[in-house]
């Protein structure tokens, strides 16, 4: 065994939410060693969208065009039985954001172009290293790490994040229990093409008759994923056949689909499962290590990359002595624990409700789709909830430290940001790309004639925050006053996760300066010197 060097945080696990972690943390010029037990990159797409708030995040890690370039805009949803199309619900109604739509990309691909970037930020995916076992200290985590060639490595790190999936080898060496369920029933899955059938390869078919349901995905430029629900768990282990999928399709789906040239079968159980705990000292869980669920929805995976731009900033300013680390790293669980919590309850409803069987139930299912689901307001809730744009952090210390109002909403303490025109030298320009530094923003609304002194603690905050005048110049037509509530002189701070994390009305900004001085003055200059940040070059 060998001793190696000491590293700022050790990732296990690289996927989206590993590789989302390590490049915010590289972002704010945290050094990183991120690692995976597989040899070679997945090859399987398992997750396919990413909604609206992941896409968000993708900007925040400056590689969201490429996202876009590659991915296929969902146009809609489509609910029917038999030979009846009972809804059809357009995608992206209501969604108040940037990105106001899913993007849909195979997982492999999300992978891929994250590690693009990670590597433009100086990292290298360590392949074919897996934890092994780990103990920790006050000062630190010791990994015991097998290498693919047979060697053990003794890696030593100050933090250690577990984003290595459901059978998190992180989870289990802590000792944390996965709360939760195992649905019964056995799923199937398969990645096919399909001819026939009339279907629009850029929209979702959710489709029941005869007692069965299947639903229809879109991905890559003609391949489906098709999943359905196996009738006897005799064969639960075993994969389907290309018969037997296209059995259920013949009997359930839209009228005449032929399946051919599958490049993935496969059978499954459905976990719906939350980690009692998201931390055990140093040592932290994100992404399906800490939640899983069903696919309805499309959620697991955009949930595991908005649990890293969460954790990672605030990592970032507890190694780099910036604000009080305990407060920060005792947010993480609160505030995340919660929307794993709503997002699992959630996708069990819909996997209960569209997989439902009977005829009574399938007379109550095409009653409530006919009536409901052709409703605007309707569809709109449905697709805020999946983008994860209206998500609030209620719990935790540091959302408790900017005074909440009871019931928060949009732009309230806990809540997400929002984008807005400026108006720049005669141009309008969006506000969000301002808000997706790796830095907290100040906004400070002033009237006419009216400047608000600059906080006290500014200059403590040193490069972790730009301060934005709202006037009447950049902001003629009120628009951003209207969009974060203000109607006159006051003050928004936005974290570097795109969270408002204080807020005030006036010019008295004793609140904001609590935050600045809680949240990012340098509390150690031995801290500060020991983790120097770095340039991060971009290749």
């Amino acid at each position: 065994m060998t001793a190696e060097r000491i590293e700022d945080v050790l990732i296990v696990g690289a996927g989206p939410t590993g590789l989302s972690l390590a490049i915010t943390l590289r972002q704010h010029g945290t050094p990183v060693r991120i690692i995976d037990r597989a040899t070679q990159p997945s090859s399987v797409s398992k997750a396919l969208a990413l909604w609206s708030a992941s896409l968000e995040a993708m900007q925040s890690m400056n590689v969201v065009d490429d996202f876009l370039r590659g991915g296929a805009r969902l146009n809609a949803l489509c609910i029917g039985d038999g030979g009846r199309q009972l809804a059809r619900m357009e995608v992206g109604e209501g969604i108040d954001s940037p990105f106001p739509f899913p993007l849909l990309l195979p997982q492999s691909e999300t992978e891929r172009l994250l590690t693009v970037r990670l590597s433009a930020l100086g990292v290298t995916v360590e392949r074919g290293v897996g934890l092994a076992g780990l103990a920790q200290d006050d000062d630190g985590v010791t990994a015991t790490l097998n290498h693919a060639n047979g060697r053990t490595e003794t890696a030593r790190a100050r933090y250690l994040v577990g984003c290595d999936g459901a059978r998190s080898v992180v989870r289990g060496a802590l000792g944390i229990p996965f709360e939760g369920s195992t649905e019964p029933q056995t799923f199937l899955l398969g990645d096919v093409r399909i001819d026939g059938g009339g279907l629009d390869h850029k929209n979702i078919y959710l489709w029941w008759r005869r007692g069965g349901t299947i639903a229809l995905f879109p991905f890559e430029e003609d391949t489906w994923r098709i999943f359905a629900m196996r009738e006897t768990d005799s064969a639960a282990d075993i994969p389907p056949t290309l018969d037997e999928l296209q059995n259920h399709a013949d009997r359930y789906g839209p009228p005449g689909m032929r399946l051919r040239d599958p490049s993935w079968l496969s059978a499954f159980k459905i976990n719906e499962r939350v980690a009692a705990r998201y931390r055990a000292g140093r040592c932290f869980l994100a992404g399906d290590a800490a939640h899983v669920h069903s696919p309805a929805g499309g959620q697991g995976m955009n949930t595991g990359i908005q649990d890293a731009v969460n954790l990672g900033w605030k990592l970032a300013y507890a190694l780099a002595g910036i604000g009080d680390p305990t407060l920060l790293l005792d947010s993480y669980e609160p505030e995340r624990r919660a929307i794993a919590q709503n997002v699992v309850k959630a996708a069990e409803q819909k996997l209960h409700l569209a997989f439902s069987s009977g005829a009574a139930m399938r007379i109550v299912k095409d009653i409530a789709v006919s009536l409901l689901g052709n409703l605007s307001v309707v569809q709109k809730r449905l697709q805020i909830e999946l983008s994860e744009t209206e998500i609030v952090y209620r719990n935790g210390p540091l959302v408790a430290l900017g005074a909440p109002p009871r019931r928060p909403g949009r732009t309230d303490v806990g809540a997400r940001a929002r984008d807005a025109i400026l108006t720049v030298g005669g141009k309008d320009q969006p506000l969000w790309p301002l808000l997706s530094e790796s830095r907290h923003t100040l906004l400070l609304f002033e009237d006419a004639g009216s400047p608000i002194a600059a906080p006290e603690a500014t200059d403590l905050a040193g490069k972790q925050l730009s301060v934005l005048r709202v006037t009447p110049e950049n902001d003629p037509k009120k628009q951003v006053r209207a969009r974060y509530g203000q109607r006159g002189p006051g003050w928004v701070v936005i974290r570097p996760d795109q969270v408002v994390a204080a807020r005030g009305d006036g010019a008295d900004l004793t609140a904001l300066n609590n935050y600045l001085d809680r949240v990012l003055r340098r509390k150690s200059s031995e801290i500060a010197a020991n983790h120097e940040r770095l340039p991060v070059s971009e290749a």
